[in-house]
């Protein structure tokens, strides 16, 4: 009997949440030996495509997709011998999800920020809570952030990882 009613209980709640990890590609932010202000819109390309893990799940309809996370990590690739790089070059990073559909009424809208992260090799991001990622997935989406702070004294690469919780209805 104890079962049949967990039995009965679950099949009420539907395909719980389950989340999916999106690589971000390894970037590159060009480094000057002259002080000045960093002059980059960070690259984060996000692609988000989580069809084929709905399929894979058999989930049926989606309700809303939310930001669980978001790390950029320094990578070895622009770290010569005797180097050492970290993020104390960035005063801020806003973090930014657009539709790429043309004619979208789906405004621009911060997703995460971080601020004076630090000399630190992973920069975490606070998130922006609320934003429900699922209408920009739908028509298309594009990631991008806005950055503030020193141009680093040579050049820094980095790659990173998002996850993202998916909510079935």
């Amino acid at each position: 009997m104890k079962l049949a009613l967990a039995c009965l209980a679950a099949a009420g709640c539907g395909v719980a949440d389950f989340d999916v990890d999106q690589p971000v590609q390894e970037q590159m932010i060009s480094g000057s030996p002259i002080p000045g202000p960093l002059q980059v819109l960070f690259p984060i390309p996000l692609n988000v495509d989580i069809s084929a893990q709905i399929k894979a799940k058999d989930t049926g309809p989606i309700d809303s997709v939310s930001l669980k996370s978001l790390t950029l990590s320094i990578t070895k690739t622009d770290e010569p011998s005797g180097d050492s790089d970290d993020w104390s070059f960035v005063t801020s990073v806003d973090v930014f999800v657009s539709s790429t559909k043309s004619g979208s009424t789906l405004p621009k809208v911060k997703i995460a920020h971080v601020t004076n992260p630090g000399a630190v090799r992973d920069m975490k991001f606070v998130l922006d809570a609320g934003v429900n990622l699922k209408p920009y997935i739908d028509e298309g989406s594009q990631v991008d952030g806005q950055s503030a702070g020193n141009a680093p004294p040579d050049d820094v690469s980095y790659n990173g990882l998002a996850s993202f919780t998916v909510h079935p209805l």
